[in-house]
């Protein structure tokens, strides 16, 4: 009886077969739990021992998740080790037999590149067993052919000679050569069983090497130890009935990152039916995959509407933006089938709101924007950047970053913000405390603004700030521009004072 059969004849009753629910994966664990408890350790040690947690170990153990073959080949040799004899080679063939058809059942197509790398390990064997057939028949016949030398020379000295001696080297040497001819023969085939098993060898590596290629384009590996999603969904279920909350987190969290993106988008919506908060879900999501994957799950977010798992996926994904990735969020977003730019602006106005400066919440905006012309209203990127800092009142720093880096419309928009909150006293501390090249550039921007209403209001509330000096800067610009005219003096009395005031101050 192999080992195998007396793990599973100790071990494999039906109750252990169905308690991981899918039979193949509850079947292997029912052995590795045989090999396991001859260790005669507690399943904490082990997990110690190799550096795993032990929850991993239970999984693995109780048939609930299929163990990884690596975890399979230490188990083996820790076993081997323990009691001073190897396993039966049978044994690990049926073992690693059991764990492949395991691997079908869960994962068809990591099942068909596992059994590929089989067929290649066996492929090199055969070659190298073909080299090992071939080095030895050269070295045979080479033998061989310096025999037939050696009785051709004796013959060759008994030329004269027609004795009984002369009469067996001769069959001597015909029995050589029939036999060298037999030899070369078997060097034929032996020489052509190589190349057939080294051209196998390429056509099976290409085939890995394809599998591989093209199982990497899908995204994320699905996990090797994945059950189908329907026994997924019903293995959290139990797990939240028993109050096993810690073991159905890891899992949903693991979910998010290895399952197929169609898996996921399900498991969304399923954890919304049955009235499961999946906003640390929604998030681990926007965390853990790799940024196409986001951008390609937003539309399933952006269904939701205003919910706490839009606000955690968008602040998780929020996390994720830097300098360089800004673009590649921003426009993905925009294009990523939501019909309406407003999650990229609410993810890059969250953006924003993390960094630390207005010099760097500039540099980020600029970099979201790069190669776009005119960007949707990013009200929400504005209204971040116009409540400003303690260092910068108003955004009004943010605007002119903004404006100098080329993005005049983004710095209008936030400009339009900045005019519509606070006392009119802090607009003007905000604007003396910008730098000479700074009040210029707001100042351009304010007098080339396209909504003249801004423009007005801006002029207006300086005006009731009895911002003189600064009011009569702004007045020259605008005036050099033939733009003071465009100002709706009727819409305040400070303003047409102002107005009036500085106009008699040229005069004189």
């Amino acid at each position: 009886m192999t080992e195998v059969a007396r793990t599973q004849g100790a071990q494999g009753t039906s109750s252990d077969v169905e308690r991981g629910e899918v039979a193949e994966v509850a079947a292997l664990g029912t052995v590795l739990t045989g090999l396991f408890n001859r260790l005669g350790i507690p399943q904490t040690q082990y997990a110690h021992r190799v550096h795993l947690d032990k929850s991993a170990v239970s999984r693995y153990l109780s048939g609930r998740r299929l163990a990884p073959q690596e975890f399979i080949d230490r188990l083996v040799r820790e076993v081997e080790e323990h009691v001073g004899a190897p396993l039966q080679p049978e044994a690990k063939e049926a073992i690693r037999g059991q764990r492949l058809e395991a691997l079908r059942v869960c994962n068809p197509a990591e099942f068909q590149l596992e059994s590929l790398r089989g067929e290649l390990a066996r492929s090199r064997r055969d070659t190298e067993r073909a080299h090992r057939t071939v080095e030895a028949l050269h070295s045979l016949l080479e033998r061989k052919e310096s025999e037939v030398r050696h009785v051709a020379e004796d013959l060759t000295q008994l030329r004269m000679d027609w004795g009984a001696e002369r009469t067996a080297l001769s069959r001597a040497q015909e029995d050589l050569l029939g036999e060298i001819t037999r030899l070369r023969q078997d060097l034929q085939d032996a020489e052509r069983l190589r190349a057939d098993a080294e051209r196998q060898g390429r056509e099976l590596r290409d085939q890995v090497l394809d599998l591989e290629e093209e199982l990497s384009r899908r995204g994320p590996a699905t996990a090797l130890d994945d059950v189908p999603l329907e026994l997924f969904k019903r293995r959290l279920a139990a797990m939240w009935d028993g109050d096993d909350l810690p073991e159905a987190a890891r899992d949903l969290t693991e979910a998010a990152w290895s399952r197929p993106l169609e898996e996921v988008a399900e498991l969304l919506r399923w954890l919304l039916e049955i009235g499961a908060a999946p906003e640390t879900f929604a998030a681990d999501v926007a965390r853990l995959r790799p940024l196409d994957d986001v951008l390609a799950f937003a539309p399933e977010v952006v269904r939701l509407g205003r919910t706490r798992t839009r606000e955690s996926w968008t602040a998780a994904v929020a996390s994720r933006v830097t300098q360089r990735s800004a673009a590649v969020v921003f426009q993905g977003l925009r294009d990523a089938g939501t019909r309406s730019d407003s999650e990229a602006d609410r993810v890059l106005a969250e953006a924003v709101g993390r960094v630390r400066s207005d010099a760097q919440a500039v540099t980020l905006v600029t970099a979201a924007l790069a190669g776009t012309v005119s960007p949707a209203p990013l009200a929400r990127v504005a209204e971040k950047l116009a409540n400003g800092s303690r260092l910068d009142r108003f955004g009004l720093r943010a605007s002119v970053g903004l404006a100098k880096a080329g993005r005049y419309d983004v710095a209008a928009l936030v400009l339009a913000a900045a005019v519509a909150a606070g006392p009119d006293l802090r607009l003007g501390r905000a604007v003396r405390d910008l730098d000479d090249t700074g009040i210029d550039t707001l100042f351009d921007l304010v007098t080339w603004l396209d909504d003249t209403k801004v423009m007005t209001t801006f002029t207006v509330r300086l005006a009731r700030a009895e911002e003189t000096a600064l009011l009569g800067r702004l007045f020259t610009v605008m005036v050099g521009h033939g733009r003071l005219e465009l100002l709706d003096l009727e819409s305040s009395e400070a303003l047409t004072r102002a107005v009036r005031d500085w106009r008699r101050s040229r005069q004189q």
